[in-house]
């Protein structure tokens, strides 16, 4: 997990952050992504009518329920004419969906984060990257406590997000403060109070996070 007061805010960190997403793979990954090395597994699982919200929401619960303790990344993807797909590639700290192409753009698609690489909010450096990158409408993932959701801004350009992004994760500590939270905290709200506050600043609206009910 990043530390607070780490600084990635050169020009030099931006033309990186640039050319990483732009590359042709898109990724999801819990800790940061660190290359696949389990067996890949795809299916699809046939299509669903996108007017279905009963239908499209039992299928999300039921991931949710499947895979949330699960101790490698999973991922369903629905694309925009409603096929369903699930992968996993059997890492504990990624998944790669960029086989699926074009069909993520303007997709709803949710992952898991296991337990021992959850970071208890999406990842900076994979996870919201690769929802800007491809096209991603609606990016949802789960771990055992949490389920956490960001729908991509159309009027915010990744590099903008992750400028101030980059200016909020400076002071992090100072806004979990205004959270009423502690040193003690950090672990578990840090990347999320940083999330949450980025939005803020620009004005998003679409990143929301909740405890899991079993």
């Amino acid at each position: 997990m990043a530390g607070f007061g780490r600084s990635e805010s050169s020009k030099a960190t931006w033309t990186a952050k640039k050319k990483e997403v732009s590359a042709p793979q898109s990724l999801r990954g819990s800790g940061g992504f660190s290359g696949q090395n389990g067996e890949t597994i795809h299916k699809f699982l046939g299509k669903v009518d996108l007017k279905g919200t009963q239908q499209v929401e039992a299928l999300k619960d039921s991931f949710c329920n499947k895979y949330a303790s699960s101790k490698v990344e999973n991922m369903m993807v629905i694309t925009r004419n409603g096929e369903v797909h699930y992968m996993t590639d059997n890492n504990p700290r990624g998944v790669d969906c960029s086989y699926l192409g074009g069909k993520l753009k303007g997709s709803y698609n949710i992952h898991t984060h296991p337990p021992d690489t959850t970071q208890y909010s999406f990842s900076t450096d994979a996870d919201i990257p690769a929802a800007f990158a491809d096209g991603t409408r609606i990016m949802e993932a789960v771990d055992y406590k949490y389920r956490y959701r960001f729908v991509v801004p159309e009027n915010i350009t990744f590099e903008q997000w992750d400028r101030a992004r980059s200016d909020v994760q400076d002071h992090a500590l100072q806004y979990m403060a205004e959270r009423g939270m502690s040193v003690a905290d950090i672990e578990e709200n840090e990347l999320h109070v940083i999330i949450e506050e980025t939005c803020k600043q620009l004005g998003v609206t679409g990143y929301s996070r909740w405890e899991v009910h079993k």
